[in-house]
């Protein structure tokens, strides 16, 4: 499209624009911070540089007074020149981020190396691609401590879901599977279908058999926002669900999320300690960003899950930490961040 000595424009498949910008390796810092944003974010930060006589650019910070140009090869760096704690790049929107750094009070947010276990995969007892063994595999060769199978409830009939029957069977492969491979522990579960009037496609005490429970809406999603509200609240306040998937069922781009009254979901998934998952599938990314903010600002626990369908899928959570930390999410807003021992003492308790 566009190019120079220092600079150039180049569109990629997809339709994607992305810009090059070469400058000297001292101005690093403040040209990353420069061109990440958000703009709303740099205009307020630039507005308070100038009050303090100071000029931000993508080359640095030039002194008003004696026209000195410091330079800065990293964005902490670039921060704490003008008396900031280092803020990270998913929060910078332009809202009360400059004055919590002011305060110091910026947290430190969740990262991949706190996750210690996916809790919402599925295998190829329903619709998942891979077996029960190489879903622990890919999860050990990964590092993690533990994994949760949720494979579908029988009313995902085009998923393959699971009857009661085969539900016990695949308990019983668990358990056996838990014996022969070390390092990664399988929690038993199921992604439980929550029907139209908000009961759930399997008998409650057939759940109450399980290590978790995950509940999720795949059909009737044009339900009015009282009746999705309702019926969501319903599911939560069974006493076997731990975890409400994807709880806005939206699908990225194709489908919108339902209408729910969100305030109401969260108060329910407090008051029933319900932990709400943030979808990592990057077609769902559900919660989103604000959501996850208000949820944990309210206190309520979430789960970061890839609802991966093969090994490969389970890498997709890198994608639901960026969603997190958008969210102001520090690790120990996070259930998965648990050690295994601490993650059943949850779920027993």
């Amino acid at each position: 499209m566009a190019s120079g000595t220092t600079k150039a424009s180049v569109v990629v498949a997809g339709g994607l624009q992305v810009d090059f910008r070469i400058v000297e390796h001292g101005s690093f810092g403040s040209l990353l911070q420069y061109f990440t944003g958000s703009k709303q974010h740099n205009i307020n930060l630039r507005d308070r540089a100038h009050r303090l006589g100071l000029k931000l650019s993508e080359y640095g910070i030039t002194d008003l007074k004696t026209g000195e140009l410091e330079k800065f090869t990293t964005e902490a760096a670039f921060y704490q020149r003008q008396g900031l704690q280092f803020i990270p790049s998913e929060i910078r929107e332009g809202q009360h981020e400059i004055a919590r750094a002011e305060a110091g009070t910026i947290p430190g947010l969740v990262e991949l190396a706190d996750i210690k276990g996916d809790l919402h995969v599925h295998t190829d007892w329903s619709d998942g691609h891979d077996s029960l063994e190489a879903m622990a595999q890919a999860a050990k060769a990964r590092g993690y401590q533990y994994l949760g199978i949720s494979d579908h409830s029988a009313g995902r009939g085009i998923a393959h879901g699971l009857d009661s029957e085969r539900l016990r069977r695949q308990i019983q492969s668990i358990k056996e599977l838990n014996q022969e491979i070390k390092g990664v522990h399988i929690f038993s579960g199921m992604e439980v279908d929550i029907r139209a009037d908000g009961s759930l496609d399997m008998p409650e005490g057939l759940l109450g058999e399980l290590d978790i429970v995950t509940a999720a809406v795949h059909s009737g999603m044009n339900q009015g926002e009282a009746h999705m509200t309702e019926r969501l609240i319903r599911a939560m306040e069974s006493p076997n669900v731990d975890i409400l998937a994807h709880p806005t069922c939206r699908l990225l781009p194709a489908r919108e999320p339902v209408a729910a009254d969100m305030e109401a979901i969260f108060q329910a998934a407090l008051r029933t300690n319900t932990a709400l998952e943030i979808n990592a599938m990057p077609s769902r990314l559900d919660l989103k960003d604000t959501h996850a903010y208000r949820a944990r600002e309210l206190g309520v626990r979430l789960v970061i899950n890839t609802d991966a369908h093969s090994g490969g899928h389970l890498d997709f959570m890198r994608f639901g930490i960026g969603v997190a930390r958008r969210g102001w999410c520090r690790a120990g807003d996070i259930l998965n961040t648990l050690s295994r021992a601490e993650l059943a003492a949850y779920f027993k308790h």
